[in-house]
C-alpha cells in the first residue's frame, strides 16, 4: 500500500471563538503544567496575547494549547479563538495531535551557547526580564556553566556574575547519583570495587551514602554520616 493511500487527510474546520470554560482537557492528556511553567505562560500572555493555536475536537476537548488555556482562564480570559478539527477525541489521529503537541519539539537541535546569549540580553533589556521564556536566572546561570570551558566560566560565583545575580556566597548545588540493587550482595560489591567509605545516616530507612572523591572521617564536611 502507497504512503498516499495510507494517509488519512484530517478536516481543519475554520478558525472559532469558544468561551475558555466550554474548553475541556483531554482525559489522556500525560502532561502537566506546575505552577512556574503557568507562571511563565500568564506573562507571555500579559506581554503578547494569544499567539499560539488552541486545537481542539468536535466537543471542545483540547488537543493542543492545555498549559495555554489553563494560563488564559487565570488571566481571566474569557473568550478564545480555537482551531478545531473534525475529529471525536478518542480517535487515534486525534490523539497524535496530543502526543505531538508535547513531544515534538524534542527533536530540535538547539545551541545552548547561543540560547544563554539571547537569555542574558532578555534578562537585561526586557521589561519582566526572563519570566514569560521558561527559564529564571538561577537556571540560566547553570545552564551558562554546562556551556562554556572553565577558561571563561570558571565557576558558579563567575556564572551568577554573568547573569547579573547577587555575588555567589555558598557552595556549589550537590549533584546526587542514587544506585538501585536488586540484591544486598551487588551492593556491597560495588562498594568494594569503589573503595569508599559507606554510612548509613540515622532515619535513613535503610540508604546508604558516600562522597566522591572519597573524604575521609575527619573532613569536615563528611558530617552527614555521624549520627
Amino acid at each position: 500500500m502507497s504512503d498516499e493511500a495510507q494517509t488519512k487527510t484530517v478536516v481543519l474546520l475554520p478558525d472559532e471563538v469558544v468561551a475558555v470554560a466550554d474548553l475541556k482537557p483531554h482525559p489522556r492528556n500525560y502532561q502537566k503544567h506546575p505552577e512556574d511553567e503557568i507562571e511563565h505562560l500568564r506573562e507571555s500572555l500579559r506581554e503578547y496575547g494569544m499567539f499560539r493555536n488552541i486545537v481542539v475536537a468536535r466537543d471542545n476537548t483540547i488537543l493542543a494549547g492545555h498549559g495555554v488555556t489553563q494560563a488564559a482562564a487565570l488571566e481571566g480570559v474569557t473568550e478564545i479563538t480555537v482551531k478545531r478539527v473534525d475529529l471525536d477525541p478518542s480517535d487515534p489521529d486525534a490523539i497524535k495531535l496530543v502526543v505531538l503537541d508535547n513531544e515534538i519539539g524534542h527533536l530540535a537541535e538547539r545551541d545552548d551557547r547561543l540560547l544563554t546569549e539571547l537569555l542574558r540580553y532578555v534578562n537585561e533589556e526586557a521589561s519582566a526580564g526572563l519570566l514569560g521564556t521558561g527559564f529564571d536566572e538561577m537556571m540560566l546561570a547553570n545552564l551558562l556553566m554546562v556551556t562554556r570551558p572553565t577558561h571563561e566560566i570558571a565557576d558558579h560565583a563567575e556564572a551568577a556574575a554573568w547573569v547579573g545575580m547577587p555575588e555567589w556566597t555558598g557552595e556549589a548545588p550537590r549533584v546526587e547519583l542514587r544506585l538501585y540493587f536488586d540484591t544486598e550482595e551487588q551492593r556491597n560489591e560495588l562498594v568494594e570495587q569503589l573503595s569508599v567509605n559507606i554510612a548509613r545516616p540515622s532515619g535513613s530507612n535503610g540508604v546508604m551514602v558516600a562522597w566522591w572523591p572519597p573524604r575521609g572521617r575527619d573532613d569536615a564536611r563528611n558530617v552527614m554520616f555521624e549520627g
